[in-house]
């Protein structure tokens, strides 16, 4: 019909008897909106409706509307079906509606006058209120864009799916369909970031209310149950547009978080009490008891922390785009991080690669970091996002990748990060090359038995279909791999990684032979044992030091542990096995649980230092009887302590011929297998491996 002013989109799905409160209020505000000669139109899309709500909808009086129709369309899609409605509707403005909940009166005259009153500004016009009821009360009020801000808009959604906006400006900047997505969600969420991205300010018309029904079983209330969804990404997100985006914006009107209490102005305002009350008399849920133990906030009081965090990572990546990207929970010196690192040094030394390291986990501040490689972007996600904002560090670490590394590969290895980055949007790495690092699994020894804890397995037994690759830094537990997962078969890579550290000459001393220990005192690394150790040595009269170097990252340690043991002598942290005086005296003399094939070990062997080790993860691939003292492994603390000290005995009683054969045969097949010219091609034909398989679609 030419000259409608405003159209209601009313979007129907299986509402059935609580569509009649909605249409009793649409129509009470569109007879509102004829005082001042406002003429609305009534757009129904029912998309998919039952049959009892497309009678209801077939019968209904719709006198006091200017013109009704009825669309009955099969798209399964909230947000095609508000385009639908867009699409035929003739209004100038548009308003869009929900089945099963109510307007105040003045709704339509208030937001389409606030429109009058900026015809030359692109705006978008939002209630000032939302009234929830039913199996939930409260009460949110909104303020305008620019005293809300753009870093809350990226936090949580500040504002909701009912406005009033141009029509030819929604058919510019139309709805997505987020129906069929497990990841993404929230059309009314997403298309008001496009509008804000397409210039459009949010503006608020005072004394407006919508009455929001909650209901169980609704769509709403059960959205992400499984798993959690987020925003689309859009133009909003692109780093250089939301840079220009806050910097056009006026941070002075900003109103910082806080609660504002509007309880007593709400409930006791005179014009407010008479729209809630004409509402009631639509529908008896709503009435002004119910508030009484009601929360009531605003959209100022959502925290700027995850804003902020993202216009810090704009700022640092700003133009930039990668090619991989990897996980890690942080930097510590840990061997799985080193074996990370050398990966990545040697990926950049291809000048088509660039490398974006994601860390997710606090390191405690006193703990020593890795070298980083030179040309290689870090974001500590722990450190930008603090509070309530660290809980939404997986969906931060999603919005870099889209952003900043739409087609890249990712790299991950287990740690409570990418559980959590896995659990929330696993799906949204199904269409990315995701390459795992996995280096060994967990145990621990419960009467003297070895269990392991599983939950590696079980990480990659649930995203056995989305991890594409793995890649060990031994071949053993690849092989169990593909035993007990056998999808993996055909998709697993061994890559024995390189020691970075330098080998000094060791030093001579006269005098006896002594141990030295030195790793991360932490449980898996096995203090305890070496302990044990030590104390077996005293009653056995074997006159040997052992020297301790080392210092917690995951547990506690105090120095005092070894105070009972005067044959350990703890001298503090080390950096790397370089820094620490060995001569040709000493053995390297290393205690774990469990394992991969330490970094530690490859920097001795380098070292050309004599190794005492247990035999666990992948340590016989390096170490063998000829080549060093190799501890068969054993559950049972006293007969690995046996064990340990038949090995101690051997190194002392051996002749220094013996002990340089070792040497040398270790050398040498650590110069075979842990080459840095060898790791280089190796990795490089690894890489070419990833790009022929997705050049064929097999992934």
């Amino acid at each position: 019909m030419p000259g409608m002013d405003v159209s209601i989109i009313l979007n129907v799905h299986r509402e059935q008897d609580l569509l009649y409160p909605t249409l009793r209020s649409l129509r009470d505000t569109v007879e509102h909106a004829h005082l001042y000669n406002i003429k609305s139109e009534l757009v129904i899309v029912a998309d998919h409706a039952d049959e009892r709500t497309l009678s209801l909808l077939k019968n209904y009086d719709y006198s006091g509307f200017d013109s009704v129709r009825l669309e009955n369309i099969k798209v399964r899609s909230l947000g095609l079906a508000r385009n639908y409605g867009i699409g035929v509707a003739v209004g100038d403005y548009i308003v869009p509606a929900d089945a099963d909940d109510l307007v105040s009166r003045n709704f339509i005259h208030a937001l389409y006058q606030k429109q009058q009153e900026a015809p030359n500004e692109k705006i978008v016009v939002f209630p000032e209120y939302y009234h929830s009821f039913g199996d939930d009360n409260y009460v949110c009020r909104f303020y305008p864009l620019d005293q809300v801000g753009l870093y809350r808009m990226l936090g949580e959604h500040p504002y909701v799916s009912r406005f009033m906006a141009r029509r030819q400006d929604l058919l510019e900047v139309a709805y997505r369909d987020c129906s069929a997505s497990a990841v993404y969600a929230y059309e009314d969420y997403d298309i008001n970031l496009r509008l804000i991205a397409a210039g459009f300010n949010l503006v608020v018309a005072e004394d407006t209310i919508i009455f929001y029904r909650q209901r169980r079983g609704s769509i709403m209330a059960s959205l992400g149950k499984d798993r959690k969804r987020m925003v689309p990404n859009s133009r909003f997100f692109e780093g250089d547009v939301f840079l220009d985006l806050v910097q056009r914006k006026n941070q002075t009107s900003i109103i910082p978080q806080k609660h504002i209490d509007f309880k007593k102005s709400y409930t006791s305002t005179l014009y407010l009490q008479e729209l809630v009350h004409q509402a009631n008399m639509i529908e008896p849920e709503i009435h002004p008891y119910s508030l009484r133990d009601a929360q009531f906030f605003t959209n100022v009081g959502i925290s700027e922390s995850f804003g902020l965090g993202y216009e810090k990572i704009c700022s640092a990546l700003k133009g930039k785009t990668y090619t991989d990207v990897f996980f890690l929970p942080f930097l510590s010196k840990g061997g799985g991080e080193k074996y990370v690192l050398n990966f990545i040094e040697t990926a950049l030394k291809d000048n088509n690669k660039t490398c974006l390291l994601i860390l997710g986990q606090r390191l405690c501040s006193s703990k020593e970091r890795c070298k980083v490689p030179q040309g290689l972007d870090i974001i500590d996600l722990d450190t930008l996002l603090n509070g309530s904002a660290a809980a939404r560090i997986p969906e931060m670490a999603v919005r870099i990748i889209e952003n900043f590394a739409a087609t890249a590969r990712i790299f991950m290895k287990f740690c409570p990060f990418c559980e959590d980055v896995m659990h929330s949007y696993a799906d949204f790495f199904q269409k990315r090359q995701l390459v795992y690092f996995y280096f060994c699994a967990s145990y621990y020894i419960m009467n003297y038995t070895l269990y392991e804890d599983g939950a590696e397995y079980r990480f990659l037994s649930d995203y056995r279909n989305h991890i594409d690759y793995v890649v060990s830094d031994h071949s053993l537990n690849l092989e169990q791999l593909e035993y007990r997962i056998p999808v993996y078969q055909g998709r697993t890579q061994t890559l024995y990684t390189y020691s970075q550290s330098v080998a000094p000459a060791l030093r001579h001393q006269e005098g006896g032979r002594c141990l030295i220990w030195a790793s991360r005192l932490d449980s898996q690394k096995r203090p305890d044992l070496l302990h044990k150790l030590a104390v077996e040595l005293l009653a056995e009269n074997i006159d040997t030091k052992i020297y301790v170097y080392g210092s917690a990252v995951l547990d506690q340690f105090e120095p005092t542990y070894f105070d009972d043991c005067p044959n350990v002598i703890y001298k503090g942290s080390f950096s790397g096995l370089e820094s620490i005086p060995f001569t040709d005296k000493s053995a390297f003399l290393y205690t774990s649980l469990f394992d991969g094939l330490p970094n530690v070990l490859l920097e001795a062997a380098q070292m050309n230092i004599p190794i005492i080790t247990v035999d666990v993860g992948g340590v016989s691939e390096l170490i063998s009887e000829n080549s060093g003292f190799l501890v068969r492994n054993s559950a049972d603390d006293t007969e690995l302590v046996v064990r340990y000290v038949t090995k101690i005995k051997e190194f002392l009683s051996a002749s220094d011929a013996e002990i340089q054969n070792k040497i040398q045969c270790l050398h040498e097949h650590f110069e075979q297998q842990h080459a840095r010219s060898t790791y280089a091609l190796n990795v490089a034909a690894f890489y070419r491996q990833l790009e022929e398989q997705l050049v064929k679609g097999t992934l």
